[in-house]
Parts: structure tokens; C-alpha cells; sequence
């Protein structure tokens, strides 16, 4: 959209292997216009190693599911 962008910390949820994982407080470039967040390298390298060798986390989180096939 090309609008401006600015940085801010995020929460930034990725879906590996079945499960959710969350991961708070991400750096990234958000557009002022539109909200399309932008993840620099090095973030996206510290998330990857996160999902992949899962740690003790910070804490957990009951997430609901829900199936929309299933909603009229």
C-alpha cells in the first residue's frame, strides 16, 4: 500500500507441526496504514530456533479451536 512504516513490539503467532505456538514482544515494522507487519532477519532467525528446538516457555495458554466448516 505503500504507507509509512513504524516499529513496534508485537505478539506474533506461528503454527508448527499441530501446535501454536506465541511468541511476545517481536520487533517489527508495522504500516500505519494498512497493519502489514514486517519481520527483520534476525527476529525471524530467533523465532525460527524457538519453534524449532522448543524451550520451557514463558508461560502456556488455553487457545480455543474452532472448525468453520461447522458454523452455519
Amino acid at each position: 500500500c505503500k504507507g509509512d512504516t513504524e516499529e513496534r513490539l508485537i505478539t506474533y503467532i506461528q503454527e508448527y507441526k499441530g501446535r501454536v505456538v506465541i511468541i511476545e514482544n517481536v520487533p517489527a515494522e508495522v504500516c500505519t496504514q494498512c497493519g502489514e507487519k514486517f519481520i527483520r532477519p534476525e527476529a525471524a532467525r530467533k523465532i525460527q530456533r524457538l519453534v524449532w528446538e522448543q524451550p520451557a516457555p514463558k508461560r502456556r495458554a488455553d487457545v480455543p479451536v474452532y472448525d468453520l466448516a461447522e458454523v452455519a
